[in-house]
Order: C-alpha cells, then sequence, then structure tokens
C-alpha cells in the first residue's frame, strides 16, 4: 500500500493522450506509408472490409468522410486484390501499455481512435460470417476456447489443463522469468493458460484450404494488468511472454503456411478513454487517500469497497475503490454522501422561501393604494 503521488496523475494525463489502439498490419506484400495515421474506427472497418472482399455489404460505404480511406491507409500490391488473400489472422490483445514491447520487429501501421478490444472482436466476427461457406475455414480463440468452423460445421477444441498448460509453459519460455506465475492464482493460470492455448493452436503447422482465417483475442494481459499493474514484474514479464508467443512461434508458423498471408494485430491500450471521459476529479484520489499494490489487496483491505463500488487501476500505477455512485464517498467506499441531499433541501427550501416572501409582498403592495384601491377614471375637461 502507498499514497498516491503526483506521478500516479501525471501518468493518468499522459495516458489520455495515447488511449488509443495501433494495428500492426504484417505481410511481404504490405507497402508502408511515410507518416502513420490515426483513423475512426469505421474508417479502419472499411479498409479491412476491402481487405477481406466483404466491403459491398459495410455499412462504412455510406458515409461521405470515409470516401477517400485509400489515401490514409497502407495499401498491397494490386495482385494480392485481384486473387483476395487466401488466409488472414487477426489477433486482438487488450491491456497493451506499450506496443513495442509485444511487436519490437514491427511499427504500428496505423492508429485507430476507438480503444475497446470487444469492437474489433465483434466486427471481426461479423466479417467472418459473411464468409460462412465450406471452403473457409475460420478458426477462433476468445475466453479461453478455441472453435474452428467450416460452414456450419462448428468443432469444438478442448483446451490444456492447468498443470499441462503451466508444465508446457515453462518450456516453451525457459528463457523467460516464467517463476513469476504462480497456479494458485487466477490472473496467472488465465494467462498461462491463453498463452498455451494460443500456441498449441495456431503454432502447431496445420494448414486449411484453400481459405485459412484465424481470430485470436487475448485478454489475460489486462488481467495481469488489474491484478498486478503495468509497473509490477508480472505485467512486463507477461508482455515479453507475448513477444516471444508472437515472434517466435505464431508468425512465423502462419507466414510458412501461407506466403501472400496478412495479419492483422490490434493492440489496445491499458488506460481507456472510457474510464477518463469521466473526469479526472472523479477519478483521482486525494492526497491522503491510500492505493494498493494489486486489486487483490484493495479487495481485501476495503472489503470489496464495501460492497459499494469495486477497485480499479488508476494511472496504470495501483488500485483504489471506485464507488458505485456519488451517493457514497470514502477511501471504502464505507460512507454515505448526503451532501447532495442536504444542498437539495437547503435550496429547496431557500428557494420556497423566497417565493413565499415575494407573494406576501405583492399581496401587501396591491392593497397599500390610494382611496382603498379603487381605481377612478380621469373626466375629460368640459368643452363648450
Amino acid at each position: 500500500m502507498k499514497i498516491l503521488s503526483l506521478t500516479a496523475v501525471v501518468a493518468t494525463l499522459v495516458s489520455s493522450v495515447f488511449a488509443r489502439s495501433s494495428v500492426h498490419l504484417i505481410s511481404s506484400q504490405a507497402q508502408s506509408v511515410e507518416n502513420t495515421p490515426e483513423v475512426s474506427f469505421n474508417a479502419f472497418s472499411m479498409f479491412y472490409s476491402d481487405l477481406m472482399d466483404t466491403s459491398a455489404s459495410h455499412p462504412a460505404l455510406m458515409l461521405q468522410d470515409e470516401q477517400d480511406i485509400g489515401s490514409h491507409l497502407p495499401t498491397f500490391d494490386n495482385d494480392l486484390f485481384k486473387k483476395k488473400i487466401n488466409a488472414n489472422m487477426m489477433v486482438i490483445i487488450s491491456g497493451v501499455n506499450s506496443p513495442q514491447d509485444i511487436l519490437p520487429a514491427h511499427d504500428p501501421s496505423f492508429f485507430v481512435s476507438d480503444d475497446e478490444s470487444q469492437e474489433y472482436a465483434s466486427f471481426a466476427e461479423a466479417t467472418f460470417d459473411q464468409m460462412n461457406t465450406d471452403d473457409v475455414t475460420v478458426t477462433t480463440y476468445k475466453d479461453g476456447k478455441t472453435e474452428i468452423r467450416q460452414g456450419e460445421e462448428i468443432i469444438p477444441v478442448s483446451s490444456l489443463l492447468v498443470d499441462e498448460s503451466f508444465e508446457y509453459f515453462k518450456n516453451d519460455f525457459s528463457q523467460l522469468n516464467v517463476e513469476l506465475f504462480d497456479k494458485t492464482k487466477a490472473a496467472d493460470v488465465k494467462f498461462v493458460g491463453e498463452v498455451e492455448d494460443v500456441r498449441e493452436t495456431f503454432a502447431n503447422g496445420r494448414k486449411y484450404e484453400p481459405f485459412d482465417m484465424r481470430v485470436i483475442e487475448i485478454n489475460a494481459l489486462e488481467t495481469i494488468a488489474n491484478e498486478y499493474g503495468v509497473a509490477s514484474e508480472q505485467y512486463k514479464e507477461a508482455s515479453l511472454i507475448l513477444r516471444d508467443l508472437f515472434e517466435k512461434f505464431v508468425i512465423p508458423n502462419f507466414q510458412q503456411l501461407h506466403s501472400g498471408s496478412v495479419s492483422a494485430f490490434i493492440l489496445t491500450p491499458a488506460v481507456k478513454q472510457q474510464k477518463l471521459r469521466r473526469g479526472v476529479a472523479s477519478t483521482m484520489l486525494q492526497a491522503n487517500d491510500v492505493c494498493y499494490k494489486s486489486a487483490s489487496d484493495c479487495n481485501n483491505g476495503t472489503s470489496h469497497c464495501s460492497g459499494n463500488g469495486q477497485c480499479t487501476s488508476v494511472g496504470g500505477e495501483c488500485f483504489s475503490c471506485q464507488c458505485k455512485s456519488s451517493a457514497f464517498a470514502g477511501e471504502s467506499c464505507q460512507y454515505i454522501n448526503s451532501v447532495a441531499d442536504f444542498q437539495l433541501l437547503f435550496w429547496t427550501a431557500v428557494l420556497l422561501i423566497v417565493i413565499t416572501s415575494s407573494v406576501v409582498v405583492c399581496i401587501y403592495q396591491s392593497g397599500d393604494i390610494v382611496d382603498g384601491g379603487i381605481i377612478m377614471a380621469q373626466s375629460l375637461p368640459k368643452q363648450d
């Protein structure tokens, strides 16, 4: 437990500037751009739909401001589009603090202003649903489950057991500090399970013809960030492990199987814009408040925020209670905030007093008129 410093405040403000997703297109036929642009989610989805030959039905085609999308994003050789790609892999990794830690050999092709991994996952599912034919094999990994779909046929794939995952994990990444991960901790188990499931499914040399489409969602890095913080040794090591997973296993295997393939890596940030939109005043701690090193410490130290909130990351450095609403206050959300109710009652009473006083004064003044309040009409001067 530590007192929140000015560093955490500055880190959160800086993070708000970079709360965007980076997209890395990996292909031998991709042509880079001079500057790395930032585009909207609609622009990205239109670009990707055109790449996958599903753009004819894309709603973004109806948007006027997306007509020049081709001038913003990387281009591919014409032959690629004539043939259309026969293999594509989309990898979505949430909770990324530094994209260069995950893909050091691949610079971002462009940035997307949308920072929610679920938006990209839903778009990928919708895109591949349009390609749902018997000659297209779609392999997806989501929420710890692998599924292979060929037309209407769905083939579930069993995940590794916890002990198996940790055993393979220690062998596959023996050059890294794998001892940091404990099988008795849920966040560690989820991370190790996702890493080994992906390696087992997407780096096994299995090839599907004629069209091989793959979608991988990695959420465990965000779980590690929420549990330990992005400055922790566990998070730093987890980033290195994901680097090796993709650079040494998944990417080489996919490129070896499909020479004309395109892989799109979408890295969403650890700090989300939607959390920052609440305002710095509502999310920053006061100087005398405390911040915990991990989500578990926060939950244990605050009795799960007294049941009136949840522990959330502050500036990616520590964890503090975020109350459900302004009705609760305190570092553990243990107090009922009656200030708003009191102010409402007080100002309502003041308003009623003012209105009542005004009415009384008006009534009094209307009766205090010469001649008993009877209005006499003026007579016109007599004329001969």
